[in-house]
């Protein structure tokens, strides 16, 4: 008996199916790999450098679906179930809309942090070092909390559709969405501090995520009150760096999101 794809999620709408490849298809076996990885590595978000890592991942998996859209199979599927029950089609759709606001918000913290880091450096770059500096820079990490909380209440809000029949073409977009928001999720939960919440792709792939442990931004929190301040302008420039990392991954992201979104409704026009 062929094991149970980690792809295949329910829906409670009615539509007519489709056949899709076997799953030894190699793109639907590219596509699961990705996925899989995805699952494996979510759990280990511990340093700003793991979250670049797991977003790269993430666009590995949106080409992989790139290449999927393009398939007979799913193109057929696709238009398939809009003729049969147009809710499922739009419902897909405006998730797109939502997670793209999600992206947006999430990187827009992300350069906020970036900017906090290379402002504080600066001062200490020209010796101007002083308690004000510091104070401003902790000032700004607890105002974007509040932003991340925020962020954080919209993505707990975007739930996917799950239902009692399994239709493995709309399967494979609930399942992107599900992913990409969960990848957002640790990361906002992460850059904040605190622990990591229980997120979908752990349902998906029956795996239970780890605590996140103290974040660098924290730590530069504790850093402060020190006087080693080659040390400081040292964890500063590695900060820098991988915030940039991330907002390059997120940026990444958002044109996936496009691409994605308009491939889907190009299907439908035609």
């Amino acid at each position: 008996m062929t094991p149970s794809s980690p792809i295949r999620m329910k829906t409670s709408q009615h539509v007519r199916s489709f056949s899709l490849p076997s799953r030894t298809h190699p793109l639907l076996s590219q596509f699961d790999e990705h996925l899989s990885k995805l699952g494996e590595t979510e759990a280990k978000y511990n340093s700003l450098s793991s979250l670049g890592h797991n977003l790269s991942g993430l666009q590995d998996l949106y080409v992989s679906v790139d290449d999927l859209i393009h398939m007979p199979h799913i193109q057929q599927s696709w238009t398939s179930i809009q003729e049969s029950n147009k809710k499922v089609t739009d419902d897909v759709l405006d998730t797109y809309i939502k997670i793209l606001d999600a992206c947006t918000a999430t990187k827009d913290i992300f350069s906020q942090s970036k900017h906090d880091v290379q402002e504080l450096l600066s001062s200490l770059r020209r010796r101007k070092y002083t308690t004000d500096a510091s104070g401003m820079y902790l000032a700004s990490r607890k105002q974007a909390k509040k932003a991340i909380l925020k962020a954080l209440k919209d993505l707990k809000n975007l739930k996917i559709t799950e239902g009692v029949d399994q239709l493995e073409a709309i399967s494979l977009f609930y399942n992107v969405q599900s992913v990409t928001i969960c990848v957002l999720e640790s990361s906002l939960s992460y850059v904040m501090g605190t622990k990591a919440h229980s997120s979908l792709v752990s349902k998906i792939m029956h795996k239970k995520c780890k605590e996140a442990t103290k974040n660098e931004l924290d730590q530069m929190n504790e850093a402060l009150g020190g006087k080693d301040i080659e040390s400081i302008q040292r964890q500063l420039r590695n900060m820098e760096l991988r915030i940039q990392d991330i907002e390059e991954g997120l940026d990444c992201l958002f044109k996936h999101l496009i691409k994605t979104r308009v491939s889907l409704l190009n299907m439908l026009t035609y």
